[in-house]
């Protein structure tokens, strides 16, 4: 009996350890499931967002919806300006133009800032000078005795009609092309000489000369000097271009 003291003992110890062990574990509040040791509680779900405040509605304060393709709180673009008109009654292009008119007179045309001045003759006794305004691509110029001129420019070309005592002549023109005039023009000092040259693309002239009130074929121009001798006086030519005076 006394050997069997200790065993009964250890026995009674085990059951008791166990009891109390069952006895612990119920009092304890259960793990909630799947969560591991030292994992962070689920942060609690905040209030769903309304229309009003969703990001689009929020970048634009007026509550319209955004352009489409334009960031959120972008300033919406300027409109477009509109585009500018060209100035009316502006010269359509400068230059110098040369050709004929019906019945073989010669005519040079020169067109700056928007006047014109043209001449033509026919190297023997006519000559008409006229001076007036370009309107975009259209020309008005008028001389002395009621001499009229209207025109087109069409680029190289300037086509036509010159009015002269109720007759009609048409012409056509093309630029010169180059920078040099093509109009000349001598006065003497005592007025007794008056003459108008028309030099060609190819150095050619053509000219008339008023000779004490009647006109005579211009004699050549020297192309180093641009003068000439008539009736033993020497004159001096100078380049025509468009100006203010006689109202061109």
């Amino acid at each position: 009996m006394k050997r069997m003291t200790p065993i009964l003992t250890l026995a009674s110890g085990t059951a008791l350890a166990a009891v109390l062990f069952t006895m612990s574990a119920q009092a304890a509040p259960p793990a909630p499931a799947g969560a591991g040791a030292g994992a962070a509680a689920p942060a609690p779900a905040g209030p769903e967002a309304t229309p009003e405040e969703t990001p689009e509605a929020a970048a634009s304060p007026t509550g319209d919806a955004p352009t489409p393709g334009a960031q959120p709180g972008a300033p919406a673009p300027p409109p477009s300006a509109p585009a500018a008109s060209p100035a009316p009654g502006a010269a359509a292009v400068d230059g110098t133009w040369t050709g004929r008119l019906d019945g073989g007179a010669t005519i040079a045309l020169t067109v700056r800032q928007g006047r014109a001045v043209a001449y033509v003759c026919d190297g023997r006794s006519l000559e008409i000078w006229l001076r007036g305004r370009v309107t975009g691509t259209k020309l008005e110029l008028s001389g002395a005795d009621g001499a009229q001129l209207t025109g087109t420019i069409d680029g190289d070309r300037v086509s036509g009609e010159v009015r002269v005592d109720d007759k009609r002549r048409a012409f056509t023109a093309t630029a010169t092309g180059g920078t040099s005039p093509a109009l000349y023009r001598a006065t003497a000092a005592d007025k007794r000489v008056d003459g108008g040259w028309i030099v060609l693309a190819d150095g050619t002239q053509v000219g008339v000369v008023t000779w004490n009130g009647k006109p005579v074929a211009a004699p050549p121009l020297d192309p180093a000097f641009w003068t000439t001798i008539v009736k033993g006086v020497t004159v001096t030519a100078v380049p025509v271009v468009p100006g203010p005076e006689a109202g061109a």
